[in-house]
Formats: C-alpha cells, structure tokens, sequence
C-alpha cells in the first residue's frame, strides 16, 4: 500500500495526540481502516446523521434525542448524550440553517486525507460554512484544529464554494475559525511535517 488514505478528522486525531500516543493511535486507525468488519468504523455515525437532519429540522432537538434513544452499543448512550448537550445548545445560539456541502480529497506525498464535511451551514449574518465535527472524548485542542481548518480551507472550492472553513468540538458546543493572524507559511510547513510523520509512523505500525 504505497498511498496512505484516512479522513481529515482521523490525521486532526494524530495531529494532537502527542509524541507518546502517536504510535497507539496510529494502530488503532491502521486497524480500522483495514478492517474488513467496517461497523467498527460506525460508532458516531447515528449522531452525525442527526446532526445533520437536526440543523434543517424544525425540531432539531427531537433529530438529537433520537439518535441519543437509538444506542445500543457499549458506551453510545453516554457519548451521545453528551454530544446532544454541547450540540444543541450550539445550535440554538447560532440559528444555522443547512446547506449542501460537497467532499474533497487533499494530498500530500503518499498521504491523501478525505475531506468530507459534517455540516454545510447558512448562519444569521449569511455566510455560509463548512464544517467538521469532532465527537471524541478528548477536548480537541486549538493547534490541532488549525491544522484540520487548514486542509478545509484548501478544499473549499469543491466542499462548499464561497464558504468558511469551521471545525466544531461537539461535546464541548466549541466551534474554531482560522484566525486573521494565522501564520499560513508556518501552518503549511507544520502540516507537511506532521503529514510526513503521519506516513511514517502508520508504514512502523504495519
């Protein structure tokens, strides 16, 4: 396998996980990705989609605590409870309403991130968005988020036109933008090393 492909989310995940836990984490992406039983890989799946149906819905809180009713795998029901109480609260604070949001995929040598989009978002002032929702346990932390902002913001042209780059931490109701004094020329040459790191250690977890 000479091309490494995994989600923008899944290299946003390695990219904070620190050098200690790179190794792990790689291992276990590496296994789900080549695991031939992709349930695995669909823990989160009936949140996102309720996620998704909740942001057009007229009532998104009933999109949610569907999705919160509906688990039945170790550990789902505390999960998405807790992403029902950092998501809804969002929610009804920024009064978004949904888009259509296209995917993308990025390169950098033998590593391709898939970016798909959780959400495309009309917000209040009328900008529109593109946004990637984390909804793992950890708080997602701001240099990581700028990384996986980042790659959206080099994909919008075929995610979602016009729009802004947004990462959102569920849990946490916590949304990222880049910042007006973003570094781009060091935030590059940050995400080509981590990229590099990235292929390295998933060939050393083989």
């Amino acid at each position: 396998m000479n091309t490494i492909s995994v989600t923008a989310l899944s290299f946003t995940e390695y990219v904070m996980s620190g050098q200690r836990g790179r190794i792990n984490i790689l291992t276990e992406q590496r296994s789900m990705y080549l695991a031939e039983d992709l349930r695995m890989c669909g823990f989160y799946n009936p949140m996102r989609d309720a996620m998704r149906r909740a942001i057009s819905s007229p009532d998104p809180e009933a999109e949610i605590r569907g999705a919160v009713l509906s688990a039945n795998r170790n550990g789902q029901l505390r999960a998405f409870e807790e992403l029902a109480d950092g998501f809804l609260p969002w929610l009804r604070r920024t009064r978004a309403t949904g888009v259509p949001v296209g995917s993308a995929r990025w390169h950098a040598g033998d590593l391709t991130l898939k970016v798909r989009p959780h959400l495309g978002l009309r917000l209040a002032d009328g900008t529109t968005a593109a946004v990637l929702v984390y909804v793992k346990e950890p708080e997602l932390t701001r240099e990581a988020a700028t990384v996986a902002l980042r790659i959206v913001q080099q994909t919008i042209d075929e995610t979602l036109p016009g729009g802004v780059p947004m990462v959102m931490d569920a849990r946490r109701g916590a949304v990222y933008r880049l910042g007006k004094r973003t570094n781009i020329a060091k935030l590059d040459a940050l995400i080509a090393a981590e990229s590099a790191g990235y292929v390295t250690h998933w060939k050393l977890s083989a």
